[in-house]
């Protein structure tokens, strides 16, 4: 079997799935049904391992103890994977995410350390410092870790702008936190997710003409209307414009009406349909 390669958590997380492609491709022989099922592959790996000992497979086989929340045997294969290729740095990330899973945030923190000595360029090792931290109820230094590992991510994603934002207002900057929503936004557009919790903060700091422009913003840009159209609607509502959140929501109304049966026909249209009427109801005059 060949030497363990040098390995990073992103290209792991990718590989470790639980099927017969995988193990095929990772060079584990026998035969294993589409859908075997872990304990199964856990037989593969131990027959493998009883051949050769392998730093790699020791690793795949400690995920999978993760995965089974089996934290005794997941820490055993990382110890022998640490033994067998004590160069393999993400060993200390892999203990490190097994560790906060298990509720160990004190053992957590010093494996996720060791990873970033190793590896401080890994946006994986700053995100994980991240949830140790929020885990233990540090929530400055979770938000800094977050913000470093978005920096060094060469493709954030929606969730890490909305976790870096959640820390900081959990912290009391809701300034901030709109601020890094804001990057978010400018780096990966209208994403409807950093929208909403970008409208949420408006509307708790007061700021509700703050709110209605990012809705009209959304709504220049969007290919669909309603939703955004209730949501005016119910900003203009809150803040005591009752006659204009009626035209918002009768607009949002008709806009959905318009649109073709098949998409109207789904459980989150319905809902959406039930709200703008109920809406209407409430503010129609008697």
């Amino acid at each position: 079997m060949s030497s363990p390669r040098p390995l990073r958590p992103g290209s792991l997380a990718r590989r470790l799935r639980w099927g017969a492609g995988w193990l095929l491709a990772a060079g584990v022989a026998g035969p294993l049904g589409a859908h075997g099922d872990d304990q199964r592959v856990l037989e593969l790996l131990t027959a493998e391992l009883a051949r050769a000992p392998d730093a790699d497979l020791h690793l795949r086989r400690g995920e999978l103890h993760r995965h089974l929340r089996d934290w005794e045997r997941a820490e055993a294969d990382y110890a022998a994977a640490a033994r067998l290729a004590p160069e393999l740095a993400v060993v200390a990330y892999f203990r490190a995410r097994a560790r906060l899973e298990a509720g160990d945030t004190a053992g957590a923190l010093p494996a996720i350390d060791r990873f970033l000595a190793a590896e401080p360029g890994s946006p994986e090792g700053w995100f994980l410092r991240a949830e140790i931290h929020a885990a233990a109820g540090r929530t400055a230094a979770a938000a800094a870790d977050c913000a470093r590992g978005i920096e060094l991510a060469p493709e954030p994603r929606p969730e890490h702008y909305l976790r870096h934002a959640r820390l900081l207002a959990g912290g009391g900057d809701r300034g901030a936190a709109l601020a890094a929503l804001e990057a978010g936004l400018g780096r990966l557009g209208p994403v409807v997710s950093l929208v909403e919790q970008a409208l949420a903060l408006e509307l708790e700091r007061g700021e509700p003409e703050a709110a209605l422009r990012r809705i009209d913003t959304a709504l220049a840009a969007a290919p669909r209307r309603e939703g955004w159209l209730f949501r005016r609607g119910e900003v203009l509502e809150r803040a005591g414009r009752p006659a204009e959140a009626r035209a918002a929501y009768a607009e949002g109304l008709a806009a959905l009406l318009a649109l073709p049966e098949r998409l109207r026909d789904t459980v989150p249209m319905e809902k959406l349909e039930r709200d703008l009427r109920r809406a209407l109801g409430r503010l129609t005059p008697p």
